[in-house]
């Protein structure tokens, strides 16, 4: 008769890590919150709008950065557009009344 003995139990497999991407929602919020502290460009809340709705469909556990990026760069965009609506305004009967 043979004895037998049990072999000790393989160790429970480990998940790999789920590594979640965030790059381009965080550089959208970053590149939002740039163009509201900056202001001094209409480029910066384009590409924040822009990398905004890319992250937006690329990367839905980060929607939260993605959206801010969004609405901030919608807004200074929004910003900019009004304040050159005034500049046409202001300057229009400059420029055609000949008061230059």
């Amino acid at each position: 008769m043979t004895q037998t003995t049990a072999l000790p139990a393989s160790p429970t497999p480990v998940a790999p890590a789920v590594v979640v991407e965030r790059t381009l929602s965080v550089v959208a919020f970053a590149l939002g919150v740039a163009s509201v502290v900056l202001g001094q460009t209409f480029v910066v809340p384009i590409a924040a709008m822009v990398l905004g709705i890319v992250a937006y469909r690329r990367e839905p556990s980060a929607r939260a950065f993605a959206v801010w990026g969004i609405v901030l760069g919608a807004v200074m965009a929004f910003g900019w557009l009004v304040v050159g609506v005034i500049g046409v305004v202001f300057a229009a009967p400059f420029f055609l009344f000949g008061l230059l």
